[in-house]
């Protein structure tokens, strides 16, 4: 592997790290209780659904046999997300400087 492929190949595992830790911070949030109420808000179980649903197949992209082929995993989520699933994951990506302009 080239330096540029080694760099682009960091940078993609630590664009799906990030991803994955947003959503678990984010579902943790939305789950949370308020106090000694559960939280049955619809609106907050559809959110935590769309974040599981979005990233669910991620951490195999890590496993150390995989790595070679994030891209596809990331291309595959890319494709099948909503509008408003690219939406967050544009904000998440933007977040740490993670050049996605590939996926267009």
């Amino acid at each position: 592997m080239t330096l540029a492929q080694n760099e682009d190949q960091a940078s993609a595992e630590a664009a799906v790290a990030h991803l994955l830790a947003e959503s678990l911070l984010m579902i943790r949030y939305l789950a949370a209780s308020d106090g000694d109420r559960p939280i049955s808000d619809n609106r907050r179980q559809e959110q935590v659904h769309a974040l599981a649903d979005l990233c669910h197949n991620l951490p195999a992209w890590l496993d150390p046999t995989r790595r070679d082929r994030i891209h596809e995993g990331i291309a595959f989520m890319w494709r099948t997300a909503s509008p408003n699933k690219r939406r967050w994951v544009r904000q998440c990506w933007d977040a740490i400087g993670y050049d996605y302009r590939w996926l267009r």
